[in-house]
């Protein structure tokens, strides 16, 4: 861990100190990882600090550019006025061992945070949960902290000491979070106007809040939390706004490890895992959770579940592969769940058709060694579970057949799945075949008859004659409607298993009483 001038300044605030303007740094940057004595002539490094006796500090002194110089003594400012250096004076008696006291106290400073950070590294490697890296993180400040996700919802178990704060809490999840009129009064403060717009770290009055607050915000890519630092305990000076940037970044990388981003939110995997639990959700929660992830209900999914061979079940490897994923298809989720990693792609949202995804998942069976199970296209996440529990009977009825491959895709087996479960796992509406779905879809928005034409096509033994003759149209009436049939249902009639499974359908929709969508 770097640490900065101001922390060194904070930490050794018994000595009286001077920080010169004429530094290169802002003071929000951490940019040294260590100490030395300094020498004329010797070759500087922009990440050390240099500390030299004021009695040094003669009229003859010219301090080097591009360097961080920490004198022990008074010495004049304006010996240091024209260099571009960062420069720290401490006030301290001009003998030898006041020096080297000195010198060994900032020695120490950077040995102490230094052990910090390795315990803090050290704990996020053995997977340590979100609330041991706050204790840590509330021993370096002194103060209590409060993660929270770009909904402002707390992700951390709240300090009792923190007192005054009126939370909402949000209908679903039970997560308390910062009412919007707090949210706005932090967003029209003057620090929030001042800082960066990116998303830096500032500090907010308690003239705003019921206590002085720095908050550091994280942003990387679709990932956004926040983490509050509140003045409860111990004073909050501006070093600390430093270390507010170096802890976001902490609780970046614990969050990653615990499988809470990836481009991904905790609570939007915490909400896929409800709808896998059979919970009833509201439609207009569930539209809220999508709008999260910028999707519509009415957008084109599918689900893919991977099983994977390895021994080795450990959370963070899975949360890697999870990683691997997402970025792979950048517009898609993917979580750990139930021995399997499940992937939910948005088709729309990622222009792909099925095919197209399925072709892409190549790369990734190759590399992890999967086998996946693949739903069929689905557009409304109330009936997630179904199409979930379509990816695990792919992968069993492939497995069990055709042993030998690696990609199952439920449209290729829900024969196989239907003559050893019936109906009895998986709604039968979602065991109809897709095509099927897709023409009641175009009847329903065009009022043509593409539905009933299929049908009867094929119970008369795809004998065009006695077709038309049936449905008392023309021939070329049929033909037309034929042709347009088979654009929409993307299928090969010439397959007996591709026939019987469409008239299976139809069955399926009669004897369950089941319309073919809603």
């Amino acid at each position: 861990m770097h640490i900065n001038l101001g922390i060194i300044a904070d930490e050794l605030s018994r000595y009286p100190s001077r920080h010169l303007k004429t530094r290169r740094f802002p003071e929000e940057i951490l940019n040294l990882r260590g100490v030395c004595l300094y020498k004329k002539g010797m070759a500087f490094a922009a990440d050390l600090a240099y500390v030299i006796s004021a009695a040094d500090v003669t009229e003859k002194f010219v301090c080097p550019n591009d360097m961080t110089l920490i004198v022990a003594g008074a010495a004049p400012e304006e010996l240091f006025r024209t260099a571009r250096a960062d420069v720290l004076i401490f006030e301290v008696p001009r003998r030898k061992e006041a020096f080297y006291e000195l010198f060994n106290e900032i020695s120490g400073v950077f040995i102490k945070y230094q052990e910090l950070d390795a315990r803090i590294r050290t704990a996020i490697i053995k997977n340590a949960s979100l609330q041991e890296i706050v204790r840590m993180g509330e021993a370096l400040f002194g103060n209590p902290i409060i993660i929270f996700d770009k909904n402002y919802c707390v992700l951390n178990e709240i300090d009792s000491s923190i007192q005054g704060i009126e939370w909402s809490v949000d209908k679903w999840s039970g997560a308390k979070m910062l009412p919007m009129d707090t949210v706005n009064i932090i967003k029209t403060s003057p620090e929030y106007v001042r800082s960066d717009a990116s998303g830096d770290t500032y500090f907010v009055s308690n003239g705003y809040l019921n206590y002085n607050t720095i908050l550091s915000s994280i942003r990387r890519e679709s990932v956004f939390l926040t983490v509050a630092v509140m003045e409860t305990h111990a004073p909050l000076t501006k070093s600390h706004q430093a270390l507010a940037r170096y802890f976001g970044n902490i609780v970046y990388l614990t969050l990653c490890k615990n499988n809470f981003n990836s481009g991904h939110s905790m609570r939007f995997e915490t909400f896929l895992k409800e709808l896998l639990y059979n919970s009833q959700i509201e439609q207009a929660i569930i539209d809220r959770y999508l709008l999260t992830m910028n999707w519509k209900n009415t957008d084109h999914y599918i689900c893919v579940s991977f099983r994977t061979n390895r021994w080795d079940k450990i959370s963070s490897v899975y949360n890697n592969i999870c990683i691997n994923i997402e970025n792979q298809f950048p517009d898609s989720f993917a979580f750990y769940y139930d021995d399997h990693i499940v992937m939910v792609l948005n088709l729309d949202r990622a222009k792909l058709t099925k095919p197209q995804a399925v072709r892409a998942l190549s790369g990734i069976l190759m590399e992890g060694v999967f086998r996946v199970g693949i739903s069929y296209v689905f557009f409304d996440f109330s009936t997630f579970a179904s199409y979930y529990r379509q990816t695990l009977g792919a992968l069993e009825m492939g497995e069990k057949y055709r042993p030998h491959e690696w990609c199952y895709d439920f449209q290729d087996y829900v024969l196989h799945y239907f003559m050893h479960y019936g109906a009895s796992r998986i709604d039968g509406r979602h065991l109809c075949f897709p095509g099927v779905v897709q023409l009641y879809i175009y009847d329903e928005e065009n009022g043509t008859e593409l539905l009933q034409t299929l049908r009867v096509y094929l119970e008369c033994g795809r004998n065009a004659a006695l077709t038309a003759k049936t449905l008392y149209i023309h021939r070329n009436t049929l033909y037309q409607r034929l042709e347009r049939i088979g654009t929409i249902l993307g299928a090969d009639l010439d397959d007996l298993y591709t026939r019987l499974f469409i008239l299976m359908s139809y069955i399926f929709v009669e004897l369950l009483a089941l319309e073919p969508i809603r």
